[in-house]
């Protein structure tokens, strides 16, 4: 026999349970008997269904990853190749014109960057090209850079170069030719009182490792050059004027 006490809503109520039987419980409150019905709970099955995955494949440990740089001219400006002055297989130096392209109303002189041999060409005169299309591929000049390989650097401070004068705007004559990129003069072709004719070289700009000749768009006379060799240009700087 097994009693227990139970206080419910204040009231205590003394309980024994005298036998079990199956679902049926013989039991005391406070004295009077009853017989209860124990509801049976259906154990909820503990197993659980386990299954194996297929095994997948094991990822392969990648090596740290690296670039191929191409060496390859591409070219800087949209434009149209005027001339080819190189060859497949040909042997160049720095600096070497490898041809020339019409842009923005400039023949522009492409350079080697280095010395090398020129593996393929991919223009002709007369084909347009877009900028960073590419002109021509050096041989054997990939190179594979390890990506995130970190270098020492050493901090060095430049003292500062003094600003180049800006060249001066237009004084309001006839025809003034300006600088159609930032850029610095290499050289000056013409001097002043000088007869030109259109299609005469007045000068030579290098901007974006290009050498660009400056041509004459008309006939006239060379009044004042604004520009020396040596100097620094902006955009729509004045360079000459031309009566």
């Amino acid at each position: 026999m097994k009693k227990f006490k139970f206080k419910i809503d204040g009231s205590e109520y003394e309980v024994s349970i005298n036998e079990i039987e199956h679902n049926i419980a013989e039991i005391e409150v406070n004295g009077t008997p009853f017989t209860v019905e124990i509801e049976k709970q259906e154990k909820a099955s503990s197993m659980s269904t386990m299954s194996r995955k297929p095994a997948g494949k094991v990822a392969a440990i990648k090596t740290p990853a690296r670039s191929v740089v191409a060496n390859a001219i591409k070219a800087p400006l949209p434009g149209s190749i005027m001339k080819v002055l190189v060859s497949n297989g040909q042997q160049v130096k720095r600096g070497d014109v490898l041809l020339t392209m019409e842009s923005m109303k400039m023949e522009n002189n492409i350079l080697a960057e280095h010395d090398g041999i020129i593996r393929h060409i991919h223009v002709q005169p007369g084909q347009s090209v877009m900028q960073d299309d590419i002109l021509i591929d050096f041989e054997g000049t990939d190179t594979e850079i390890p990506v995130a390989q970190p270098t020492k650097t050493t901090n060095t401070t430049e003292a500062p170069k003094p600003a180049a004068a800006p060249a001066p705007k237009s004084s309001g004559v006839a025809k003034p030719v300006k600088s159609p990129l930032p850029g610095s003069i290499i050289k000056v072709a013409v001097k002043v009182g000088q007869q030109i004719k259109r299609g005469d070289l007045l000068l030579t700009l290098e901007s974006m490792k290009m050498e660009n000749s400056i041509l004459a768009e008309k006939d006239g006379v060379v009044k004042t050059i604004h520009v020396q060799a040596g100097q620094s240009v902006m955009q729509d700087d004045l360079l000459l004027d031309i009566e």
